[in-house]
């Protein structure tokens, strides 16, 4: 442990930590707030799904892009640049709060910004610690981000709760503020040669060459049983959470009886701490049987949430919420264990050279994954109710899990047939 934190004594990681921690933080924070915050405008679970939509097609349309155009400009410019854009857009949240459209049409350009954010960010490590010293980094970043998730969807809903949605959007819009300063200090670490820079002349040659990349990483994927199986588990687990988060506000409110103010407290903070728990445990697990971690994730996952939506069933009892908090905790553990088990398989089945665009096309499914199924759930919801809609989940979930059993036993046939020819 010692030796981790011995990384905060150089100058550089130390400030970009700070700029990672803050950024990210703040990010969480408002997109919980908004989802709370439209939806107690319209008490609709379908605009809660369009702040997901709003949030997730950004990285289709421009994460092929930002990995490669990062990579044309100085990542210190790129993370002060975006910093200061999306300081900006947060203060420009404050004459939008009662404008349902324009505070959509805001986090569409809010998340857009962050996607050239987050490769330049991880880009930047390497740069600003020994190579001897990566692992510790990552572990630091993988934390921090955890961390930073816990910290900004439970502490949203109380503060919005308490200071109001304007006074909120002002703190996250300093907090990018100080993480721009905080970039702005470190020293220069990027070198990068002048013919490699971005120009308006290698602009349109630099798009061409990534939408080739991505066709090929397209073809290589669908080709390829063992990267294409853990890749559609882990947007499917995405999806799962999709959908959770649109229900949860309306839910919580509805049936817990808890306000929508406090319920990233009492429920998305537990799910935090299990999904710790899962990235704990399969960190000194490495032999655990990945593919049936992730299958036995999905149907717990779905058990867990069939429990949840028969909470009326149980209300009755004088410890009933502690149900639906233990719930959280072990639905988080499950989804830490679809999520981390399917990104180690891509991983370790991807090759090297094909590795940073497997990825890419993972990412682009993630947030397809879950900004489409999210509509649906949202007007199913509205139609009927959170309660049914999350049995149709639930149930979905559970099918799913146990026919990844049967897919797995097929492919070990599959190949025992093929290794005895």
């Amino acid at each position: 442990m010692r030796n981790i934190f011995s990384l905060f004594k150089k100058d550089n990681f130390r400030k970009l930590w700070l700029a990672q921690f803050l950024s990210q933080a703040a990010s969480n924070m408002l997109i919980f707030a908004l989802i709370l915050h439209i939806y107690d405008l319209t008490k609709s679970a379908t605009t809660i799904s369009l702040v997901i939509i709003a949030t997730s097609i950004p990285s289709v349309i421009f994460g092929p892009l930002s990995g490669v155009l990062s990579d044309r400009v100085r990542y210190k410019r790129v993370l002060l640049y975006t910093n200061v854009l999306r300081t900006l857009a947060a203060f420009l949240l404050i004459p939008a709060t009662h404008n349902t459209l324009a505070i959509l049409e805001i986090i569409f350009v809010m998340s857009a910004i962050t996607q050239f954010f987050s490769p330049a960010e991880l880009s930047s490590i390497p740069l600003v610690v020994d190579r001897t010293e990566l692992v510790k980094a990552n572990s630091i970043y993988m934390t921090t981000m955890y961390g930073s998730l816990i910290f900004g969807y439970g502490i949203a809903g109380p503060l919005q709760g308490a200071i109001g949605s304007i006074w909120l959007f002002v703190i996250v819009g300093a907090m990018f503020l100080i993480s721009s300063i905080s970039i702005f200090l470190m020293s220069e670490y990027d070198d990068k040669a002048p013919h490699t820079l971005l120009t308006v002349s290698n602009l349109a040659k630099t798009i061409s060459a990534v939408w080739q990349e991505t066709k090929n990483g397209v073809k290589y994927v669908s080709r390829a049983r063992e990267i294409s199986s853990p890749m559609a588990r882990l947007a499917i687990g995405w999806a799962m959470l999709g959908a959770f988060i649109v229900l949860l506000p309306p839910f919580a409110e509805q049936y817990l009886l808890i306000s929508t103010k406090m319920a990233g407290v009492i429920l998305i903070v537990p799910a935090g701490f299990g999904l710790l728990t899962a990235a704990y445990l399969l960190n000194k697990n490495n032999s655990w049987n990945k593919s049936r971690i992730i299958n036995w994730g999905f149907v717990v996952c779905g058990l867990g949430l069939l429990v949840m939506a028969s909470y009326n069933l149980y209300a009755f009892l004088t410890f009933s919420l502690l149900i639906p908090i233990l719930l959280m905790v072990i639905l988080g553990f499950c989804a830490g264990l679809i999520y981390i088990a399917s990104q180690t398989l891509l991983q370790l089945n991807s090759a090297g050279k094909m590795r940073g665009r497997v990825f890419g096309i993972a990412a682009m499914l993630i947030n397809l994954a879950m900004g489409v199924p999210a509509l649906f759930v949202g007007g199913i919801a509205d139609l009927t109710s959170p309660v049914f809609t999350l049995v149709i989940v639930a149930l979905l979930v559970i099918i799913y899990g146990t026919s990844l059993f049967f897919e797995d036993t097929e492919t070990r046939m599959d190949n025992e047939y093929s290794n005895n020819q």
